[in-house]
C-alpha cells in the first residue's frame, strides 16, 4: 500500500513538472481578439517609472493569436499596468491587471 501512495505522488509530482512555463505565476498569454495588430506591448509594475521596453521584442500578435510574456523582473510585484499599441495606431492601457492571479489577458 505504501509503495503505491508513494508511486501517485511521484506521478503527480511529475505530471505538475510538466506544465506549460506561464503557469508559474510570473509568464501571462495576452490574447488578440481584436480586428488589429498589436504591434508593441509594455507591462510595468506598479511603482514604475515610465513604459520601458516594448516586451514583444519587435514581434506582433495578429489578430485571433496569443503570445506569452515574462513579468519576471525581480521585483515580486504582482500589480502591473498594460500598454497595447495597434497597428491602427490607437493604444490601449490597462492598470492594475494582477499578473500572480490570471493566466491571460484578453484583448477584445
Amino acid at each position: 500500500m505504501r509503495q503505491i501512495a508513494k508511486s501517485i505522488i511521484a506521478s503527480v509530482g511529475l505530471a505538475l513538472s510538466t506544465l506549460p512555463a506561464f503557469a508559474d505565476g510570473r509568464d501571462m498569454e495576452i490574447i488578440n481578439l481584436t480586428d488589429f495588430e498589436i504591434v508593441a506591448f509594455f507591462g510595468v509594475h506598479k511603482d514604475s517609472d515610465g513604459w520601458g521596453a516594448d516586451m514583444l521584442g519587435g514581434q506582433a500578435i495578429a489578430s485571433g493569436l496569443s503570445h506569452v510574456i515574462s513579468f519576471e523582473d525581480g521585483s515580486g510585484y504582482c500589480i502591473y499596468s498594460f500598454k497595447a499599441v495597434f497597428d491602427d495606431g490607437e493604444e490601449l492601457v490597462s492598470n492594475d491587471i494582477n499578473i500572480c492571479d490570471l493566466p491571460s489577458f484578453t484583448y477584445y
